[in-house]
């Protein structure tokens, strides 16, 4: 853990379907106030999700973040443009939805909410991926082994926002060796 701050807060990986409907809530209000997501159907997104993360200070919510699971509409567009030379299959999970309140940013906080997020994935078959243009997102996986591919390109909240992934190998079963890709 990076800072004071840090140690003082208490993380939560969550499956959906074990939050209540408050703390559905108020992660539907911490990702709306960062304002990088469209929010027609945010409810519902943040609902399908794999695992949604979440940084408490005392009792406020001060960071989130996720495994999103989502769907081929989406994926096919980011493949399009970013210009990947790969199809839909597999790319089962985001990482997203990650904000923190401006006065707890640089502690560290969504640094560590991603690591967990990732660290229980481990079990999870599928592929997970990540789109971004913030440059801290980025390093982040840079520092996690990520690697970058295709072509930046701009969204409708952001500019030049790039596509990272990276294989990494798991023995399932003793006996043959299924890939992961971190996008």
């Amino acid at each position: 853990m990076d800072s004071a701050v840090l140690n003082k807060c208490k993380l939560e990986i969550k499956e959906p379907h074990y939050c209540s409907e408050k703390e559905l809530l108020s992660f539907h209000q911490l990702v709306e106030k960062g304002g990088k997501v469209m929010l027609l159907g945010l409810f519902g997104r943040i609902k399908n999700c794999e695992l949604l993360a979440f940084c408490y200070l005392g009792n406020k919510l001060i960071a989130t973040s996720s495994i999103k699971k989502p769907n081929e509409d989406y994926v096919n567009g980011i493949i399009f443009k970013s210009k990947l030379d790969r199809k839909f299959e597999n790319l089962n999970f985001e990482i997203g939805y990650s904000f923190t309140e401006e006065k707890f940013r640089r502690n560290g906080i969504s640094k560590e909410l991603k690591k967990e997020l990732l660290r229980k994935m481990q079990s999870r078959n599928g592929i997970i991926f990540s789109t971004t243009a913030i440059k801290s997102s980025q390093n982040f996986l840079k520092e996690n082994g990520f690697k970058k591919y295709g072509k930046p390109y701009d969204g409708d909240n952001d500019k030049s926002i790039t596509f990272e992934k990276k294989w990494r190998k798991y023995i399932l079963d003793d006996v043959r060796i299924k890939y992961y890709l971190y996008c």
